[in-house]
């Protein structure tokens, strides 16, 4: 007889755990279905976390050979990479045991094996072992997310093709010199670990710009530090995965270059080089053949959906392989609901979240705000941090606003200077007929942080002007969003 839960919950990345406990919270039975012996996902076990712990390392390794700028006089500084993974996994076992923590105090259920459908509200549980048990449930919520994605023929091998997972799960050593294919933000965030690592980097982009859901100037002042710290950008660049040659000491390829590229919108998680859906691109036939001890492909991930069996349902997908579902998370198939990666968007975990707690709470009744899209913050962990929300000037105009936007530069905040962060900047996007605001998009020190207090302000229908009113801190970095938000009206104080 199959164990009945009022909820089923397929998947424990940030979809999944989040909004099982919000259910249990609204008083619902919950049971998580996860294939991994620990929970948490890709974010807590192989993205956001363990990939983070590094290039915190990352960022003080340059700090401590810049030491002497702030009279800060050393010698013999060494870097230990074992240490460093040493670290991380000792970060991310600790929030694995709190999210399983976080499980038993919510009495939320953990059965580990593959989930699937038998039917619509029945899921089948199976045990590596081949060992299998049936769940009953109201509702599903399906939160299998995503996984890294190659180029044909370019298969991952650890050593010589690389992903994401292959460097976070690297405890012993690290390549001195390394490709990079896609600039997106897996792409953007490893090239600014292994610059600072003293990796010699190449970064290869398929088009004009990098970082190219971002606003034109960001890119442009990304690709700057990136090549200030000796990083060789390559846009408009098109690899050809059948060149790839395997050596003794590494790998080639061959780049085509120089073409104008084919701009489109890119998924913030996932990789501009290619990313689910890579244009074709243009480039005039000259290249080169370039060579490293490795090839790290960072050109987007793809859907984990293989394994569901929903021909047992009416879930139906899109072209791109993404669950189809409506503003509440539901999908074609009645009381069965689906959030996170597995549903395409910005591929965030902090979106993740949201959308299962959105999916759960509009089950149980609750009646929730649908999520809003342009309240999502995008963020790059790379050095300089890049952040944003909402429109670009140029996409807002796109739509039929009129348009007001300021750009304020952090070499005009006292803070940045005294942390030794002055590039940079901090832009609002503000509807000049109702003055409410569009979107910020900034590069510069802790803006992914200094992001939120905008998420917050157009949540709740603020203006520029009002955020011109709250007192900031001095000195702070976080002046500058007042600075910014006068700026729009040609108030700035100290610019």
């Amino acid at each position: 007889m199959a164990d009945k839960f009022d909820l089923v919950v397929i998947g424990s990345g940030n979809a999944g755990y989040i909004p099982a406990i919000r259910a249990s919270q609204l008083g619902k039975s919950v049971a998580i279905v996860e294939k991994e012996s620990k929970l948490g996902g890709t974010c807590l076990n192989w993205g956001c976390i363990p990939t983070k712990a590094l290039l915190h390392t990352a960022e003080m390794l340059s700090d401590f050979r810049h030491g002497e700028d702030f009279g800060i006089i050393t010698s013999g500084v060494e870097f230990d990479y074992s240490k460093m993974a040493q670290r991380k996994e000792q970060i991310v076992g600790q929030l694995q045991k709190g999210v399983q923590g976080l499980m038993r105090k919510n009495k939320i259920q953990v059965f580990t094996g593959t989930g699937s459908f038998v039917e619509p509200k029945k899921i089948k549980v199976e045990s590596e072992d081949g060992e299998s048990q049936e769940l009953e449930a109201e509702n599903v919520l399906i939160s299998t997310g995503s996984a890294v994605k190659s180029l044909p023929g370019m298969e991952f091998d650890g050593e010589r093709i690389i992903s994401s997972d292959d460097v976070v799960s690297e405890n012993e050593d690290y390549p001195k010199s390394i490709i990079i294919l896609g600039s997106g933000a897996v792409g953007a965030e490893f090239v600014s670990m292994y610059s600072d690592f003293g990796t010699e980097v190449t970064l290869v982009e398929l088009l004009d710009r990098i970082v190219p859901g971002e606003d034109p100037e960001i890119s442009a002042e990304l690709q700057k530090e990136f090549e200030n710290r000796g990083v060789r950008v390559l846009t408009s660049a098109k690899a050809d995965p059948q060149s790839v040659q395997k050596t003794d000491d590494g790998v080639t390829i061959q780049v085509a270059t120089s073409g104008s590229g084919e701009q489109q919108d890119a998924e913030q998680e996932g990789g501009s080089y290619g990313g689910e859906d890579a244009p074709t691109g243009e480039t005039d036939g000259s290249g080169e053949t370039l060579e490293a001890e490795a090839i790290l492909v960072a050109v987007g991930r793809k859907t984990v959906t293989e394994n569901l069996n929903l021909e047992a349902t009416n879930i139906e997908l899109d072209d791109r392989g993404h669950i189809v579902i409506d503003e509440f998370y539901r999908t074609g198939e009645d009381g069965v609901y689906a959030a996170g990666d597995v549903i395409g968007g910005y591929w965030l975990a902090h979106a993740a979240g949201h959308e299962g707690i959105v999916a759960v709470e509009h089950m149980a009744g609750e009646d929730p705000m649908p999520l809003d899209q342009d309240l999502v913050p995008r963020v790059t962990f790379c050095r300089p941090e890049v952040a944003s929300f909402g429109l670009t000037k140029e996409q807002a105009e796109t739509q039929g606003y009129e348009v007001k936007e300021s750009k304020f530069p952090f070499r005009a905040i006292g803070k940045a200077l005294i942390e030794g962060e002055p590039n940079g900047f901090f832009k609002m996007v503000a509807d000049a007929e109702t003055d409410l605001i569009l979107g910020m998009h900034a590069i510069g020190p802790h803006v992914t942080d200094l992001i939120s207090e905008g998420v917050f302000a157009k949540l709740v229908e603020g203006t520029p002007q009002e955020i011109g009113m709250a007192v900031h801190p001095h000195p702070a970095l976080s002046e500058i969003l007042g600075e910014s938000a006068m700026a729009v009206d040609g108030h700035a104080i100290h610019f």
